[in-house]
């Protein structure tokens, strides 16, 4: 059934596929090695942080930007669009900073401009204060903070509560933080930040008519997968990659066998960014930029497949299905 214009709803088993819009995509990958560096100097470290912190926060406004641009949103749109973004880590390397210089070295060592950038949703108003966002603006902290930012736009979308959301991500993990999740099993890389965004809709208009992303909320097993895919009316033969984010690594692989049986053909992938929380939207947004020109050959070959790119994230028996095409 339809919600309302270009949103629309189907029932499968205790599941449910939302379908809407998917008009851009872009990301962003950026080496960590000099942060990690510095971080490992010290006090002779300290005055390189807050250069590291703009860097983030310069690098997500920049992909928002293009990200936006791609959608060709208007002035008046932009205004009315809102903002769902995911990180794990969040700005926490600040706290880190913060902590070490005031137990070293006292309060007059602090960086004052390193302040603004102390909570996570820094880079959030940033972006969209640079680019005219003017709709309600959330981020959501976690491993699964970046699916949880997608569920909540694709909620907005369906209940008609906004036109337009665009779903970001963030990452930029410090050697502390790469420390505490090698204990917890959780894959991750801390050599590389990121940086991801989507832009979701409900009206079908321009280039965006080409893409579409579905969600299934509570799929119990790969065994439900081929429903989820009729209900989106999705060609199992388009599914190219298959992308397993959030979890440990145990239950990671035991789902990878799982959901490669539904998926014979597909290349199947597990972890493959900075953090459980940024993979999701990074797997989506890389499913939908604008191929480069080493890619153009298989973009197109892709294309003419109906390309599908399947992102899978939650705990065994609650599976959040996203599907890119």
């Amino acid at each position: 059934m339809s919600t309302g214009a270009g949103v629309s709803t189907a029932a499968v088993g205790a599941a449910t596929v939302t379908t809407v819009r998917l008009a851009a995509g872009g990301s962003d990958r950026f080496a960590l090695d000099e942060a990690a560096r510095n971080r490992a100097r010290g006090r002779d470290g300290w005055p390189a942080e807050p250069e590291l912190t703009r860097v983030v926060v310069d690098r997500f406004t920049d992909v928002v930007g293009r990200v936006v641009a791609a959608g060709g949103l208007d002035a008046a749109a932009r205004r009315e669009t809102e903002v769902a973004v995911g990180t794990l880590y969040g700005m926490a390397r600040v706290g880190e900073v913060m902590h070490e210089q005031l137990d070293e070295a006292g309060p007059k060592w602090l960086a004052p401009e390193m302040f603004v950038y102390y909570s996570p949703h820094s880079l959030v108003s940033a972006a969209a204060v640079a680019h005219g966002l003017g709709g309600a603006a959330t981020t959501l902290l976690g491993r699964d903070g970046g699916m949880q930012a997608l569920l909540h736009a694709v909620r907005r979308l369906a209940t008609g509560q906004a036109d337009t959301v665009l779903v970001g991500a963030y990452e930029a993990l410090t050697p502390f933080a790469d420390a505490a999740l090698d204990r917890l099993g959780v894959p991750h890389h801390a050599q590389f930040g990121d940086v991801a965004a989507v832009l979701l809709g409900r009206e079908a208009t321009g280039a965006g008519d080409r893409h579409r992303l579905s969600v299934a909320r509570g799929v119990a097993s790969g065994r439900a997968l081929p429903d989820v895919l009729d209900a989106a009316g999705v060609d199992p033969a388009a599914v190219a990659d298959v992308r397993l984010c959030g979890a440990t690594v145990a239950v990671q692989q035991a789902a990878r066998a799982e959901f490669g049986a539904a998926f014979p053909r597909a290349r199947t992938w597990v972890g493959g960014a900075s953090s459980p929380a940024v993979g999701p939207v990074c797997a989506l947004a890389e499913a939908v930029a604008p191929p480069t020109d080493a890619d153009t050959e298989t973009a197109a070959e892709g294309e003419a497949a109906g390309r599908v790119v399947v992102v899978v994230a939650g705990r065994p028996g609650a599976w959040d299905v996203v599907l890119a095409r």
